[in-house]
């Protein structure tokens, strides 16, 4: 047991280092950044597209992709993670109204 809490620590610790030094150098906001850079070339699109009287779409120099998440898989955490909360709610509640019967 000893050794299985030793190797657990020592895993989560370099996870929290491999995290950390990540964000430090910059590899976990390159996306964001790269967001960024494209927005400023489309508002200086946009500038010279005003300045020079051109028909002006929005949709030209939006580049907003959604992004879906829904799967089977999200939709089903979702759901017990919705089941898990309010059981959790329930339970406390049943809880603290016997704690407070038990004071009355």
């Amino acid at each position: 047991m000893n050794r299985f809490f030793k190797y657990t620590l020592l895993v989560l610790f370099l996870i929290f280092l491999g995290l950390y030094f990540g964000a430090d150098i910059g590899i976990i906001d390159y996306p964001a950044k790269h967001r960024t850079k494209m927005t400023e070339e489309n508002i200086k699109r946009f500038e010279e597209d005003v300045k020079n009287n051109v028909n002006i779409d929005l949709n030209n120099y939006v580049d907003y992709k959604e992004k879906k998440y829904d799967n089977g898989v999200s939709k089903t955490m979702l759901k017990t993670s919705n089941f898990l909360g309010e059981s959790v709610k329930n339970t406390i509640d049943f809880f603290f109204k016997a704690i407070s019967k038990s004071l009355d």
